[in-house]
């Protein structure tokens, strides 16, 4: 449903996790199939939903789309628990070392 409200300037979500997980049904059932509990279905071997990519069973479109709305919730959620946003942030302050450390090994200059 949409409501049409003057002044709105933006929709977004809220606390969708279970919506996600109900509007990709398909993908959260390979997720069970999946070699380990935890899998981001990024590159593990085993992952249940790559092979189904693989197949031609899922659309690597409709993959992307159910990782960009987990995205997504995360960043909602991560701006009102302050456990979640301090997590986000050290993460991405370690990739960011791994990426400054990458680069400086590449150039020849180790630290």
């Amino acid at each position: 449903m949409l409501i049409d409200t003057p002044g709105l300037r933006g929709v977004g979500l809220w606390d969708a996790e279970a919506g996600v997980g109900q509007v990709f049904a398909e993908i959260e059932d390979l997720a069970r199939k999946c070699r380990f509990h935890d899998c981001a279905h990024e590159a593990e071997p085993g992952c249940a939903v790559l092979g189904a990519v693989e197949e031609g069973a899922l659309p690597e479109r409709r993959l992307g789309s159910y990782r960009k709305l987990l995205r997504e919730n995360h960043r909602i959620a991560a701006k009102t628990d302050a456990r979640l946003r301090s997590e986000t942030l050290r993460e991405w302050k370690r990739r960011g070392a791994e990426g400054r450390a990458a680069v400086d090994v590449k150039r020849g200059r180790l630290r």
